[in-house]
């Protein structure tokens, strides 16, 4: 099975009558070609949580190469094509072969796992001299304070700020030791935070903060 997606970023100034046909017409597409599958499409939410500068995006299921290689040139696609020129500033298109679907939600599974995963990442050391350090990458600060209390370590004031794309202040990125690492109770955990300037994902009016 081949997973396709396409993403569209309309022009400034693109007329909203003309992105509204295309919104319509582009909903034809698995009714006219039988071989797509679990077609869906929407615009960008409200709050960009990611980089993408994209506002429409729309997926479909192709069963096979050869499928996709009918759907390619397949009239329903290829109709599409008069609809853009008046309103596509920017395409993209990224297909991949499944081989892999998740299991469905089962709440008892998960309440099972999360206490799983609880001992894993607070995993408390039968030596009372000992300490195995938790994983705190992706908590705040604060947060991870907590945790190193619990198993007798300490958060070392040397941190270094992250810069980068990730968006979310406060938020652990790197940490020494290593997640299970066995050490003398009292170490200080080091860690790699992202900084208080990280203001939020761009919305779609502009470059402001989204919170």
């Amino acid at each position: 099975m081949i997973r396709h997606v396409v993403m569209i970023k309309f022009k400034k100034d693109a007329p909203q009558e003309k992105i509204d046909i295309f919104l319509e017409e582009v909903k034809k597409l698995s009714h006219l070609n039988r071989e797509v599958r679990d077609y869906s499409h929407g615009l960008c939410v409200k709050t960009r949580y990611h980089s993408g500068d994209f506002d429409f995006a729309n997926c479909c299921d192709i069963d096979s190469y050869e499928a996709m290689d009918r759907y390619m040139s397949h009239w329903a696609h290829l109709r599409m094509t008069p609809f853009l020129p008046d309103i596509l500033e920017n395409m993209i298109s990224f297909d991949w072969e499944i081989d892999y679907h998740g299991p469905e939600f089962d709440e008892k599974l998960a309440a099972e796992e999360a206490e799983r995963e609880r001992a894993r990442v607070l995993r408390l050391h039968d030596d009372a001299g000992k300490a195995w350090v938790p994983e705190i990458r992706g908590q705040t600060r604060e947060r991870a304070k907590e945790m190193l209390d619990t198993v007798g370590l300490s958060l070392s004031s040397d941190e270094e700020e992250i810069l980068g794309s990730v968006w979310a202040p406060n938020r652990i990125m790197f940490q020494t030791p290593d997640p299970q690492t066995e050490v003398a109770r009292g170490t200080e955990v080091k860690i790699g935070i992202t900084g208080d300037w990280l203001t939020g994902p761009a919305t779609p009016e502009g470059d402001g903060p989204a919170w």
